[in-house]
């Protein structure tokens, strides 16, 4: 693989500038943030930026560079519900048609049409649904009404709620029977704060059917409230503000209440799945943050993000490769066989899985329907060093790739990819960019 080229990324950015300006998020080393419309780069590879933030344009040095995370596409992609995962630990999101002369063809909204070749595949992964957005923040005060007490406590800033001292705010945004509930919450110091959500938008002062997940000084928890009986823990994490340096966390809480059934992920790590010991179930549409903390506290909430929850696709998550000498097929119910992936082909608007399992004589044919992962013999787990440098691009579909050079000829980006060769898509396909930093010692060994 060649070495990352700056000038490779220059003309990416530069390209897109020329027919329009591209907005975007600027990351730089040491947690440096800036957003607005990149319009150029100079011949030694500084970015400008024409930020809302600035009357200049910023001229950032190239160096200094991390990720560039570009805006909504005014193209509209119709994304699979499939993925291929290479053996680099590269994920492109796409449809499989067939497979023949050990070369699987598939089609991407995103990529196009490729023939890849079976050996650098890991596994097809199937059924995967895209996550409805029920709600997307933090954009503004509409929508949300204060308590009376603390009419003024919640106010928005540059893209976060942020709250001078003690108060409420709270919108019905029409949870689901199954959600997802995701957001960011910073302080500056000693935080109390609540967000409460599945309750009812009346009676905020009285005890209500909902879920608190609440953040104080003896840590981070789950609770449930009730009408009828004392507050309930359901998940406790003895975590303290002082233990966390960085001042901030990303919670991200799943529920099906249909199961009663709770998952915590905090900072992208699971935590647990958990079951709610109460009955029955809290069936409100509303949410809530409550700050009970000082005005010195500094607290913030942003990146607030609901999704419709359809668990189908977390098994691609669960599944175990099993012996990297087979192919594996898992079902969609959960069932495995060990063989070997004999061939891929279409019937009618389907898409048929014959596989020869090594229990029977006669290989099943399986529609994709009934398909949810497929681990290809010969690989081992994907490898997704980092230590060649080089660039990851971000793709629209939840999919990522790794390169080695990155150009823009018009409204076409040219990479080239360690696996697969040259590749030519269409720019609207990339999400973002970032830079793979070769570590100081790998880096020192290859002069």
């Amino acid at each position: 693989m060649r070495s990352f080229n700056l000038q490779s990324l220059s003309a990416l950015i530069l390209g897109m500038a020329v027919s329009s300006a591209v907005a975007a998020d600027v990351t730089l080393k040491g947690d440096a943030k800036l957003s607005g419309e990149i319009t150029g780069i100079a011949s030694d590879g500084t970015i400008t930026l024409l930020s809302p933030n600035s009357e200049k344009a910023l001229i950032l040095s190239a160096d200094q560079l991390q990720r560039v995370v570009f805006g909504n596409t005014e193209k509209n992609f119709d994304l699979p519900e499939q993925r291929i995962e290479l053996s680099n630990g590269d994920l492109l999101p796409v449809r499989v048609t067939s497979m023949e002369a050990d070369l699987i063809n598939v089609e991407s909204p995103v990529l196009g049409t490729l023939s890849i070749p079976r050996d650098t595949v890991s596994s097809l992964q199937l059924g995967i649904v895209q996550e409805k957005v029920v709600y997307s923040g933090s954009k503004g005060m509409d929508g949300w009404s204060q308590d009376k007490s603390g009419a003024h406590a919640w106010e928005y800033e540059s893209g976060r709620f942020v709250t001078s001292g003690q108060g409420t705010l709270t919108r019905d945004v029409g949870l689901p029977a199954k959600f997802i509930l995701k957001f960011s919450f910073g302080w500056q110091n000693h935080p109390n704060f609540q967000f409460c959500f599945a309750h009812p938008p009346t009676a905020r002062d009285a005890k209500q059917d909902k879920y608190i997940a609440e953040f104080s000084g003896s840590g981070f928890g789950v609770f449930r409230e009730a009408t009828n009986r004392m507050r309930t823990p359901i998940i406790l994490l003895s975590r303290s503000p002082d233990q966390i340096t960085k001042r901030s966390m990303n919670v991200e809480i799943r529920v099906d209440r249909m199961r009663g059934l709770i998952e915590l992920i905090v900072d992208g790590e699971m935590v647990g799945r958990y079951s709610d010991p109460i009955e029955p179930i809290p069936k409100g549409t509303c949410i809530s943050i409550v700050s009970n903390a000082s005005n010195e506290s500094g607290q913030n909430l942003r990146d607030i993000m609901i999704l419709d929850w359809d668990d189908r696709g977390d098994r691609h998550q669960s599944e175990e490769r099993g012996d990297g000498k087979l192919d594996s097929l898992i079902g969609r119910y959960g069932e495995r066989f060990g063989g070997n992936l004999e061939s891929i082909r279409a019937v009618g608007a389907s898409t048929v899985y014959v596989f020869k399992s090594d229990f029977q004589k006669e290989p099943l044919e399986l529609p994709e329907e009934e398909v949810s992962t497929l681990f290809l013999g010969g690989q081992g787990k994907p490898s997704k060093s980092t230590t060649t440098g080089g660039l990851i691009l971000g793709l629209r579909g939840q999919g990522s790739m790794r390169v080695s050079s990155c150009v823009l000829v018009g409204a076409s980006v040219k990479v080239e990819h360690p696996l697969l060769g040259s590749l030519e898509f269409g720019r609207e396909g990339i999400s973002s960019l970032e830079r793979i930093l070769i570590p100081k010692e790998k880096s020192a060994k290859n002069r």
